[in-house]
């Protein structure tokens, strides 16, 4: 490019003043160069709590998860890697007392495909006891989210994985994590499946009732100690096949998740019955889920019956 000097062009002081003077005078650029900068809003990528910091990467807000597809993730990432299962395990040894001979063929009939696969479900809902709950798996905050939007009715959008909006529903901190370690999984696969049931205007109802004045509980908190009576009840193989004998379903593939979600809604329905009906406050708690511990254990087709008379009293 050719210089000012090569062609003989000379700039004075008054000159380049009357340039600059010229240029203040322009006058602003039009929009939208003189657009103003929006903020930019972004979650937290990681949240500190007391003990520990959680980290979750490309976080979107959380939204609610289908019982159906929460069960397929779930069984997916706790699934049994022995598939030899206990209630199958038989060491075949030639006898021929015929007590022995009968009790074998007592044996065999009720090794049934059916009876072998519904004890096979029992025992996926029981391996889930050995997973925690976990508030940097994305699925599992999804879950918790649905149950708290399923229960409060609420449509706000979250960001946030604690927060004090858990105790609302009956957690004892803002991190429900804590509070599912005596039973891991199960407890949160229930009350799932209650809340994403037809029989969710009943589980409002409980929710709503554990904020009376007078007589309010935890309904989370109540609902994993419900789980845990329930898991120590299926441990038993015994009370597995009492239990399906009980009630008239036909076999399915989730033979297993319906019969113990229905009797997980019975043991709930049951408890707010008592605790409703006898004006018990929070220092009955661990005396109403003792009751319903003992009726479980010996008169289950009890709850049944209360669970099917409250339904048919409503319809009429």
């Amino acid at each position: 490019m050719t210089d000012l000097d090569d062609i003989g062009i000379e700039v004075t002081d008054n000159d380049a003043q009357s340039v600059n003077t010229t240029l203040d005078d322009c006058p602003s650029p039009p929009p939208p160069f003189h657009r103003p900068k929006m903020p930019i809003v972004e979650p937290p990528i990681i949240f500190n709590d007391q003990e520990q910091s959680i980290t979750i990467h490309n976080i979107v807000p959380f939204d609610n998860i289908f019982f159906t597809d929460a069960k397929i993730y779930l069984f997916e990432t706790t699934a049994i890697t022995n598939n030899s299962s206990t209630f199958n395990e038989t060491i075949k040894r030639p006898n021929n007392n015929f007590f022995q001979r009968f009790i074998n063929f007592f044996h065999s009939t009720m090794n049934s495909h059916n009876d072998l696969e519904y004890n096979r479900q029992c025992e996926q809902l029981i391996n889930l006891t050995k997973y925690p709950c976990n508030m940097s798996d994305r699925i599992h905050i999804r879950i918790l989210y649905t149950i708290y939007r399923r229960l409060t009715n609420s449509k706000e959008i979250f960001y946030n994985i604690l927060g004090r909006h858990w105790e609302e529903i009956g957690f004892q901190t803002s991190n429900p994590e804590t509070d599912f370690r005596s039973t891991g999984l199960f407890s949160i696969f229930f009350l799932l499946y209650f809340v994403d049931s037809m029989y969710l205007p009943l589980a409002k109802q409980i929710y709503q009732f554990s904020h009376n004045q007078n007589q309010q509980y935890p309904f989370c908190c109540i609902g994993i100690n419900l789980a845990n009576i329930l898991i120590k009840y299926l441990r038993q193989k015994t009370s597995r096949m009492n239990l399906r004998k009980l009630t008239n379903e036909k076999y399915s593939e989730n033979t297993a998740i319906d019969l113990v979600g229905k009797l997980f809604i019975a043991l709930y329905l049951s408890f707010y019955l008592k605790w409703k009906n006898n004006g018990y406050t929070i220092v009955h708690t661990q005396q109403v889920l003792n009751e319903l511990e003992q009726i479980l254990i010996h008169q289950p087709r009890i709850l049944f019956q209360e669970f099917d008379n409250y339904f048919r009293r409503k319809q009429n």
